[in-house]
């Protein structure tokens, strides 16, 4: 008895997968092939309203020196909700340079969430709201 307990579970997630995988073929031949490239952003239609955070608590300072002041920058964020770009204007740690890497995604309740993260250690999290609402939160500074 046990050993059909153990058997009938097991042959039935094989089944499961070799009907899945057919559908998955069947399903890549009717797919047709693009040769356009995706759209590249364009300007938002709404004029964004910005709110800066500075964390602090638990977060370890990017530089340890506080002896050149920060550098203000215009940073081109893609909105990830609907493929358009917001200008954002940004204080960086002076010693901050290099090209940050880049984290895009949409989050819960319709937000899009766009992380910038420096080798520094130092990062910018913009979380994108409803009505044009954009709040911008520094980590390490």
């Amino acid at each position: 008895m046990t050993y059909l307990t153990k058997t009938i579970p097991l042959l039935l997630a094989v089944a499961v997968l070799l009907v899945s995988a057919g559908h998955a073929s069947a399903a890549n031949k009717h797919v047709e092939p693009t040769c356009c490239a995706p759209e590249p952003p364009t300007p938002c239609c709404y004029e964004p309203c910005f709110r800066y955070k500075t964390h602090k608590l638990f977060v370890k300072k990017a530089c340890p020196c506080d002896c050149c002041p920060p550098v203000e920058a215009v940073l081109q964020v893609v909105d990830p909700r609907c493929n358009c770009f917001v200008d954002v204007p940004v204080c960086l740690p002076s010693c901050c340079t290099g090209i940050p890497t880049i984290d895009s995604r949409c989050g819960m309740f319709k937000r899009g969430i766009v992380e910038y993260e420096w080798c520094c250690g130092f990062k910018i999290k913009m979380v994108f709201k409803h009505g044009g609402h954009v709040d911008v939160h520094y980590y390490g500074l």
